[in-house]
């Protein structure tokens, strides 16, 4: 089997929700001498890739787009020790994402999270219901460049500028960029607010990312 073969194979893998099999192909292309990036960079976020596509057109519905997730992800873990022993050449920034505290919602923290990996951003996950304290620390660690406030509710949402503050105040602000997500997210607002912008589709938002990272966009 070729390379493109095995590439498409991985990519119809997530596609198809097929999370038997999306680990023994992984192994396979490695198995064949395929570089880890290029495994997860034209296969898994390939598929990945369609997936929005899928869901965007209403071809794919919530559900389904979480177990692509859980496949997406399946394979993920086969390959990622290998990208992080070569450099994770692939990565074009980190993030560090949470809900903000009062937010226990998951799903759109957990369709978010996959999407951005897809698309080369190491995604550091904090959690849900994050502290203010919670993100100047996670960004003192990690160095993130862009920082990701889960507001599901418009009441969370709201407290976009108490955590701004508070990254501001610990000195911070200056080296990350911020971005809020969400049903409830208005993008507007999260500027007034002092974020720098929102989105409420993940894959919209990883546009938003790469302009806010100076990476061309590209078609996702």
């Amino acid at each position: 089997m070729s390379d493109s073969e095995m590439l498409a194979r991985l990519a119809a893998a997530v596609e198809n929700l097929d999370s038997k099999h999306v680990k023994p192909l992984v192994e396979q292309a490695l198995a064949a001498g395929m570089k880890p990036a290029d495994i997860l960079t034209n296969g898994l976020s390939e598929g990945m890739r369609r997936v929005g596509k899928a869901f965007n057109t209403g071809d794919m519905f919530m559900p389904e787009v979480l177990v692509a997730c859980d496949v997406y992800f399946a394979g993920l873990a086969v390959v990622r020790p290998l990208l992080l022993a070569g450099g994770d050449d692939h990565v074009i920034g980190t993030m560090v994402m949470g809900n903000i505290h009062g937010d226990i919602h998951t799903v759109g923290k957990n369709v978010a999270m996959p999407v951005f990996e897809a698309n080369g951003i190491r995604v550091i996950d904090i959690g849900v219901s994050a502290s203010d304290d919670a993100f100047v620390e996670a960004i003192r660690q990690h160095k993130p460049q862009i920082v990701g406030f889960g507001t599901y509710m418009t009441s969370t949402f709201m407290h976009t500028k108490e955590t701004v503050a508070a990254i501001e105040k610990a000195g911070l602000r200056s080296q990350v960029k911020i971005i809020c997500g969400g049903p409830a997210v208005d993008a507007d607002a999260a500027r007034r607010m002092g974020a720098d912008d929102a989105s409420d589709d993940a894959w919209v938002a990883v546009k938003k990312i790469k302009r806010l990272l100076g990476v061309p966009a590209g078609d996702e």
